[in-house]
């Protein structure tokens, strides 16, 4: 009786000891850094990569052969059109000029003479006293000195184009390049320089045949960003697509045009553009670093009001600035976590830090 008596004693204070143990034991809370889920309208663009180009690019090139006698500009500095770029030695076009010139006026006098051999004959025609082959032969030779002139003229006109060529004007306004060659090198038909016009500015990018049926406007708003910086450089509209898609990359070549109030860029420069086709009206943002990824996809820990959390599968949108937008899985979620994940599991009791 008395060892019976003992023993559910022992087995009723073992009892009541699991039981405390039990109702003592309560996880802390974790610490876990939120964010407010988001509401509002998202515009909706196309990334692609560009290339900055300017509007107008001419290579001066030379004209006639001659040693450079003077450079007229500074490397980097605004020309306008019609500036002095460059003065070639002219003393062979110079002497070429005179040649001809000698040339002309040997021909055009032999002109004039046979001119006035056929005035004093054109008398003798009329009272037959000059055979017809005679009088033949004279009007041939008038024209045959004539059409030498007119030889020398043209070869004259070379040549004095060849003597202004010697003078290297610039052909657009813009900014000079690197000089190829200074003073007292040869120009023989290589580039000289660059001239840039940068006012306006366009970029050269490519866009999918995907992407291209959800631009509504063939004039979409562009914006772009330097690689790797999200600060907007310029703003600007699609001037220019293609009239057809490239069968072999399967994209479609597009220009735009920035505004004049951009920020510095500069010719041949990469740039990420944004093609703007609409916007998501209502649609819930969250950061970034508060989505997660499993074998099953992107899910959240959304906060529920009593404080712990919930595992939600998402479905996920388009980004913007460091936070995505979330298509599904987030309905009736007004939080969710950023930050200390690792330690959390469905109906983990959490506890806000800053």
């Amino acid at each position: 009786m008395k060892r019976s008596l003992i023993l559910g004693i022992a087995v009723t204070l073992a009892g009541c000891s699991d039981k405390t143990l039990q109702q003592e034991f309560v996880p802390p809370p974790v610490p876990v850094q939120t964010a407010d889920v988001e509401v509002r309208d998202v515009p909706l663009f196309i990334e692609a990569m560009g290339v900055i180009k300017p509007s107008t690019t001419a290579v001066v090139m030379p004209q006639v052969f001659g040693m450079i006698k003077e450079v007229h500009f500074s490397e980097g500095q605004w020309v306008e059109e019609g500036d002095l770029l460059y003065t070639l030695d002219d003393a062979p076009y110079a002497i070429r000029v005179l040649e001809l010139e000698a040339q002309r006026d040997q021909d055009l006098a032999h002109l004039n003479n046979a001119r006035k051999k056929l005035e004093r004959y054109k008398s003798l025609t009329k009272q037959d006293l000059i055979a017809k082959v005679e009088w033949d032969e004279l009007e041939t030779k008038v024209a045959l000195h004539e059409a030498m002139v007119k030889a020398d003229e043209a070869r004259l006109l070379n040549a004095k184009l060849d003597l202004q060529h010697c003078k290297i004007k610039a052909p657009i306004a813009g900014l000079a390049g690197k000089s190829a060659l200074d003073t007292g090198n040869m120009a023989s038909g290589t580039p000289l320089v660059s001239l840039t016009q940068t006012d306006p500015l366009f970029v050269d990018f490519s866009i999918t045949e995907k992407e291209l049926l959800q631009i509504a406007s063939p004039s979409a708003v562009i914006k772009v960003y330097a690689a790797g910086n999200e600060e907007c450089l310029g703003l600007g509209k699609v001037t220019f697509m293609d009239h057809s898609i490239d069968p072999q990359s399967g994209m479609l070549a597009a220009t735009g045009r920035l505004a004049k109030e951009h920020k510095p860029l500069w010719p041949g420069q990469s740039v990420r553009v944004h093609l703007y086709f609409g916007k998501k009206e209502n649609a819930m943002l969250i950061p970034m670093r508060a989505i997660r990824t499993n074998q099953e996809g992107p899910y959240i820990f959304a906060v529920k009001e009593d404080n712990t959390v919930e595992v939600r599968s998402v479905k996920l949108g388009p980004e913007e600035k460091g936070q995505i937008v979330v298509e599904s899985g987030l309905e009736g979620a007004s939080k969710v976590v950023t930050e200390g994940q690792l330690r959390l599991f469905p109906g983990s009791k959490i506890e806000e830090i800053r």
